[in-house]
């Protein structure tokens, strides 16, 4: 695998500003895009635009500390507009085939070309016939973020998701411009293949921190049960993405291309939408029972899991025990994914939590379209979650400043964002762990050593830097709270976005 690893300017510089742009903003396509195409080996991408789009995306979000250096752009001007530049395109491409000699040469849409409806299908079709490389063009599938429908659909089920059931969303969106690159492999690089029985394809975007070992802890676990990888998707070269049909079936974080890929090749996939669903000893268990339950190998994964368990019993039983001895306050920003977190912390870390405060954006409801039925849905479900994983804990919502500082400073630990508000609470902080699902029993131990470690030498929360000693909006961090003209733009964003059909 030559994957990635994920999101690497939240743990260099402690910020995400993926997130932001995702709460803040709408990303542009053609990143998705570059991030996909990242992944497959000896690529090449051709971005037919202006000169400034190109410039731009050499260097964007998702690729802070790798710019894509060797991305060519058309540089499409006032005369192609109008008079078409597929000679210019045609001169582009040769000249890419001749100095990088790639096996997969992409083809990827902008604005301009989409407004003037130039057929990049139609004229890649016709060029095949001259080059070695593959030349994949890229369809726009128009408006590519979730948008405020399927992200409404996804809040509605999972109010009546079932306490035990793993949760995946019916709802079907384009996933920022990544997946209509996977859409172009399936559709134009697979081929028909003879299924080979027990073996599995891979997705490797999108696994979280240090996602490229994730993976490997998974692979050595597959392998253990006679299970074989045949491809890891995208980060795979020509030969075997066109052979990827050969697995019997898929392990995905993103559905749609999947989905795909079954109706063309009748491969089954198994889609891991929420990393948390199968957190924990319990999950990883659920994940690979169920890849047994769909490959026809139960009792060879059974096998194995008992192994692992009895390798790493002791130690967990031990870990758990000492976590016991403490007490923790969780404070969560809204109460879809809560009993998600009681079960990562009460149930699969053993960290007792004994407070919890939900502190939510005044104008949650209005954004997210839940009446007040559902939300009454979502506080059962908290309840129920409570019951489920022997949590006794207290719920505060909407917590005064003194009562927050109470309730945080009656336990040992707070579990928060990293928030610079926080740091008046003056109570060591044990931040998010949401992200640190892995595919093997020890794996999730050597996670919990690092919290108990976290126990042994407690970090107050807040920073010694200037910029953490500004007043920032409770709800809208990273605004300043003084900042009232953004806010005031923010919150009109918020009520056209909601207005829209």
């Amino acid at each position: 695998m030559s994957m990635n690893h994920y999101y690497q300017d939240n743990m260099l510089f402690g910020m995400n500003p993926s997130s932001y742009l995702h709460r803040y903003a709408v990303n542009g396509k053609v990143s998705g895009n570059l991030a996909c195409i990242s992944e497959i080996k000896n690529a090449a991408v051709v971005l037919y635009s202006p000169r400034g789009c190109g410039f731009h995306y050499r260097c964007h979000v998702r690729s802070g500390q790798s710019p894509v250096y060797e991305l060519e752009c058309a540089d499409l001007r006032n005369n192609d507009v109008i008079f078409g530049g597929e000679k210019k395109l045609t001169a582009l491409l040769q000249k890419v085939e001749r100095e990088q000699k790639p096996e997969i040469i992409f083809l990827l849409p902008s604005v301009v070309s989409d407004i003037i409806n130039d057929d990049l299908a139609g004229l890649a079709c016709s060029l095949q016939p001259q080059f070695k490389a593959k030349l994949v063009p890229i369809t726009s599938q128009v408006f590519s973020h979730m948008d405020k429908s399927n992200g409404r659909k996804v809040l509605r089920e999972k109010a009546c998701q079932k306490q035990k059931q793993k949760f995946s969303s019916s709802a079907v969106y384009q996933g920022c411009g990544y997946v209509e690159v996977m859409d172009a492999l399936v559709e134009q690089v697979m081929e028909p293949q003879r299924v080979q029985p027990r073996s599995v394809n891979i997705e490797t975007f999108a696994w979280g921190y240090n996602g490229e070992d994730k993976l490997q802890g998974m692979s050595e676990m597959l392998q253990k049960m006679g299970i074989t990888v045949n491809a890891y998707l995208p980060a795979a070269d020509l030969q075997t993405i066109k052979k990827a049909p050969r697995a019997a079936l898929n392990i995905v974080r993103r559905k749609k291309w999947a989905l795909a890929m079954e109706q063309r090749f009748g491969t089954p996939f198994l889609h891991v939408a929420d990393m948390q669903e199968w957190h924990g000893i319990e999950g990883i268990s659920d994940l690979y029972r169920q890849i047994g339950k769909m490959l026809g190998c139960e009792n060879a994964v059974e096998r194995v899991l008992q192994e692992e368990y009895e390798r790493v019993a002791a130690r967990y039983q031990e870990l758990g025990a000492d976590f016991a001895k403490y007490k923790f306050c969780l404070i969560a920003h809204g109460i879809a994914y809560l009993p998600d977190a009681l079960r990562v912390y009460q149930q699969d870390y053993g960290l007792p939590i004994t407070k919890i405060c939900i502190i939510m954006n005044p104008s949650y409801q209005a954004e997210t379209g839940l009446d007040d039925a559902m939300m009454q849905r979502f506080k059962d479900r908290i309840e129920l979650a409570k019951a489920e994983y022997g949590c006794d804990a207290e719920i505060l919502l909407e917590p005064s400043e003194d009562a927050l500082r109470e309730a945080a400073q009656s336990c040992d630990f707070v579990i928060c964002n990293g928030h610079p508000r926080y740091a008046a609470l003056d109570v060591p902080v044990l931040y998010n762990l949401f992200d640190r699902s892995v595919w093997s029993y020890q794996g999730f131990v050597d996670i919990m050593e690092e919290v108990w470690q976290m126990l042994q030498q407690p970090q107050r929360t807040g920073s010694n830097l200037l910029l953490s000693k500004l007043a920032y909006d409770p709800v809208f961090y990273p605004m300043r709270e003084a900042d009232k003209d953004s806010k005031a733009s923010r919150e009109l964003y918020s009520r056209v976005w909601r207005q829209r059909k």
